[in-house]
């Protein structure tokens, strides 16, 4: 065979090669993102919580800062832009693990003084993948962290709000 009979095969032979090593590539890039992503969420989580263990119940810069925001920031997260505040549900649990009704009241041993537990819950987060052809979102499972109260915001001794 000459070689100017040839020459169209090779460029054939580096299209199939090609898209297979390409698509490799964008799978292994997909799934370290995808990896870092479940991570994050999972931080996320873990700090919010305890976060919401020392700071003071009403506080909005807990859910704020749980998504790696400033304290002045209510948008979607600087790390992952698709994560809002809106995917996190804070709740107080008692002794019992049961939700706190009314975490607020001060005085009634229902209230704040029956909270002993903290559970902060990441749900309906949606991952996108970027490989073209391949746009199909995942929607990833809760990410829950629980954690023991500590002072809630508030100094023993004086009673007084400390702010986070």
């Amino acid at each position: 065979m000459n070689r100017k009979r040839m020459r169209g095969t090779y460029v054939v032979e580096f299209a199939i090669i090609g898209m297979l090593v390409f698509t490799l590539l964008f799978g292994v890039l997909e799934m370290g993102r995808l990896y870092f992503t479940v991570n994050a969420l999972d931080e996320a989580a873990r700090r919010g919580a305890r976060l919401a263990a020392v700071c003071n119940i009403s506080d909005p810069v807990v859910l704020r800062r749980a998504i790696f925001n400033a304290a002045t920031d209510a948008g979607t997260s600087q790390l992952i832009t698709s994560l809002a505040t809106t995917n996190l549900t804070l709740t107080y649990l008692d002794v019992n693990g049961a939700v706190v009704a009314s975490p607020g009241d001060l005085v009634s041993a229902t209230g704040f003084r029956a909270i002993r537990y903290v559970q902060l819950s990441l749900q309906g987060f949606v991952f996108n993948l970027f490989i073209p052809g391949f746009g199909v979102p995942i929607t990833l499972p809760a990410f829950k962290a629980t954690l023991p109260r500590e002072s809630l915001g508030r100094h023993s001794d004086s009673g007084e709000i400390t702010p986070c």
